[in-house]
């Protein structure tokens, strides 16, 4: 079989408390980081508004500066412009939220999605008066969808995490259940912590890029909580529940580094050339690759020895009692 590495014998558990304090720091800073801005910066799929996506031929990389410049410009909010690069052309979307995208009380939603329109594009044709500035499509979406995909996407995360607890419980026991969710939740919270941090946009495919992050952290752990089974039915606690647990994660640690590794080559290649428009998708997997590889090995477990100690104390102390 494969190794990156050879059998090692690091003390993981003995050193949990560390891991513990790391990922409490991080989280407070992440989760700090949402508090202060007042939530996460949501696409306009979520908050509703109007998405251009505007075509400027002959740009390049650098104009995008220019886009923003002209989209303030305008009056409008310039944070939220990507530059997609496509096989045969590259555009700029340029997403408005609707309170950036209101007209008068009695326009409709498409009016003020063509006025809006309207505008950015005569900016942009003043910005760039030897270029070429057409308008490839536009889209209007009202906050009660964007409110409803919002739900929708927070239901699929929440119901994906029952699932992975009931089956956790089903296949091992409900202890190793409750500690993959916890660890699940931590990854998902550092994760969304450091987005908040690049001050990054959630999408439909972040949230998507989220859902792919639980399926392989969860796959990670379970690879490790087979092996600790394995190791308690063949030692029948001969040797401390440390020893025993170290035991596994040691052995699991070459197949744990390997799939992270080979997964990062890919995700780095989705970096550097995939283009803008799955730049941010690939962040979130990667970031999320790092903490729930960190996760399954300093959280998930440890948890479990925590659990297993507090309850060896609550037995000592009825049988002494």
């Amino acid at each position: 079989m494969l190794q990156l590495i050879k059998e090692t014998n690091f003390d993981f558990i003995g050193r949990r408390k560390i891991g513990f304090i790391v990922s409490i720091v991080t989280l407070v800073i992440g989760l700090g980081s949402i508090a202060v801005r007042g939530g996460l910066k949501l696409g306009v799929e979520f908050t509703g508004g109007v998405q251009l996506d505007v075509s400027i031929a002959g740009t390049t990389a650098a104009d995008i500066a220019a886009v923003r410049a002209a989209v303030g410009n305008a009056g409008y909010d310039n944070r939220n412009i990507q530059r997609v690069e496509a096989a045969n052309r590259t555009s700029f979307l340029i997403h408005l939220p609707t309170t950036e995208a209101a007209g008068s009380a009695g326009d409709t939603g498409r009016t003020v999605a063509a006025t809006s329109a309207d505008a950015i594009l005569a900016a942009l044709r003043q910005s760039f008066p030897d270029k070429t500035v057409s308008l490839l499509s536009l889209e209007s979406i009202g906050p009660k969808v964007g409110g409803e995909l919002r739900m929708a996407a927070l239901q699929a995360i929440l119901l994906s995490i029952l699932l992975i607890l009931v089956y956790i419980a089903w296949r091992f026991e409900l202890l190793f259940g409750v500690a993959t969710v916890v660890a699940l939740l931590h990854d998902l919270l550092l994760t969304l912590g450091l987005f908040s941090l690049f001050n990054k946009e959630v999408s439909l495919s972040i949230v998507a890029a989220f859902l792919t992050l639980a399926g392989y952290s969860v796959n990670d752990t379970i690879v490790i909580f087979d092996r600790i089974r394995e190791e308690l039915k063949l030692k029948q606690r001969r040797e401390s529940v440390e020893r025993i647990f170290n035991t596994a994660i040691n052995k699991t640690l070459s197949r744990t580094l390997l799939t992270s590794v080979t997964t990062m080559l890919v995700l780095v290649s989705l970096l550097g050339y995939g283009g803008d428009v799955i730049h941010d998708f690939a962040w979130v997997l990667a970031i999320g690759i790092i903490v729930g590889t960190y996760s399954s090995v300093f959280v998930a477990s440890p948890l479990v020895i925590e659990w297993y100690h507090r309850t060896s104390k609550a037995e000592s102390s009825r049988s002494g009692s």
